[in-house]
């Protein structure tokens, strides 16, 4: 009830927040706090002060399912409280603590209290400095915790040994569905975490999607986790792949070739390839028009901002038009699950590419259209 959380804040000698009392009232089963959309905290965000009374009060009577706390202030005190909450509570399904000031020692505190938790599903930190003891606290916490299916841990500072940590705790999780670990701190000439990751998925047999975006990954290690998913024939869940801004270029015959048996393979669950915002240029995109042609399953790529020029445009445009043309003409099941969608804007178009795109509006979603000005064909976004 709005009275308990009252009266703790009284005790505490804290404000009281006008959104928690208005969400109680309104017998919401979700509690929005985030600070850069709560009007009532955009200038004076959330504080460890003001989670004390709040996590007293949801001990007592908690209605909220979802807790959204991201974009604040919070910090060890805070970690403190929720971890006195979150290790009794069986209602909250949802938790969001993006963007506030979650140290190593805080995590490590939120993570035993999450230990005993049952109910949590969805766990957001991204953009805490985690550092490498949060992200092995990650680790330890996801060794226990059967509950949790969803974990994003973007932009953390973690470093390798974390991100190993997680790897390796992944080989025998049977819980997590969703792993971001997008822009760690982790740098290895040797893709040491992609490889590590790779052999997780090669055992792995419950994650569906899996973002390493902006972690350093280049050709090998791309090779490496379609060789891994590859072996683990139909026991593999995987997806979604995100691999955004990395090192990627497909230059390299054995990365292309991984890639391609893994598309191919009617094992295969990859339905999202995320390649964006990487050096792939024409040399790469023609290779992918290949692979692209010939994949079983896969429903969305995204190429966008990858320095492709007309020639790699016009091959993937042709690529995908023959296979979505293919299936409509034969009504062959086996190629209806062609592309779908696919995500092109950053690259260079002329009219030619513009031109090689038209027909594949027919088929595909994309997040371009062509236009024509006095003659001359564009490429806009939309």
């Amino acid at each position: 009830m709005a009275g308990a959380y009252t009266a703790a804040c009284t005790s505490a000698g804290c404000r009281v927040l006008v959104a928690v009392t208005e969400a109680y009232n309104a017998h919401s089963k979700e509690l929005d706090l985030a600070g850069n959309h709560t009007i009532e905290l955009l200038d004076a965000r959330l504080v460890d002060l003001d989670m004390a009374p709040l996590a007293v009060a949801l001990e007592e009577d908690n209605p909220f399912q979802v807790i959204d706390v991201s974009y604040n202030t919070l910090g060890a005190g805070a970690a403190e409280s929720l971890k006195k909450l979150v290790a009794t509570d069986n209602t909250i399904t949802a938790l969001d603590l993006s963007n506030n000031d979650f140290t190593e020692s805080a995590s490590q505190a939120l993570c035993t209290g999450l230990k005993q938790n049952k109910s949590i599903a969805e766990l957001k930190l991204s953009g805490n400095k985690l550092g490498s003891h949060g992200g092995m606290a990650l680790a330890d916490l996801l060794q226990s915790n059967s509950t949790i299916e969803r974990l994003y841990a973007s932009n953390c500072e973690l470093d390798t040994a974390a991100l190993v940590a997680l790897a390796t705790v992944l080989r025998d999780n049977t819980s997590l569905r969703v792993l971001d670990v997008s822009r760690p701190l982790a740098k290895t000439l040797m893709e040491e975490p992609a490889a590590h990751f790779a052999r997780m998925l090669k055992v792995n047999s419950t994650l569906i999607e899996l973002d390493m975006s902006k972690a350093g990954v280049g050709d090998f290690g791309l090779q490496l986790i379609a060789e891994e998913t590859y072996r683990a024939g139909a026991s593999s869940r995987l997806q979604v792949l995100k691999l955004q801004c990395n090192k990627i270029g497909l230059v390299q015959d054995d990365c292309v070739q991984a890639l391609m048996m893994l598309l191919q393979s009617e094992h295969c669950r990859l339905q999202v390839l995320m390649l964006g915002h990487n050096s792939l240029r024409d040399e790469g995109a023609l290779k992918l028009a290949e692979i692209v042609s010939m994949a079983k399953y896969l429903q969305h790529l995204d190429v966008q901002s990858c320095s492709i020029t007309s020639r790699g445009l016009c091959a993937l445009a042709r690529s995908v038009v023959n296979r979505a043309a293919e299936a409509e003409q034969e009504d062959n099941p086996a190629l209806h699950m062609s592309v779908e969608s696919m995500e092109l804007w950053g690259n260079r178009f002329d009219s030619a590419a513009c031109l090689a795109w038209i027909p594949a509006l027919h088929y595909l979603k994309l997040d371009i259209a062509v236009q024509e000005v006095d003659g001359a064909y564009n490429c806009v976004r939309c």
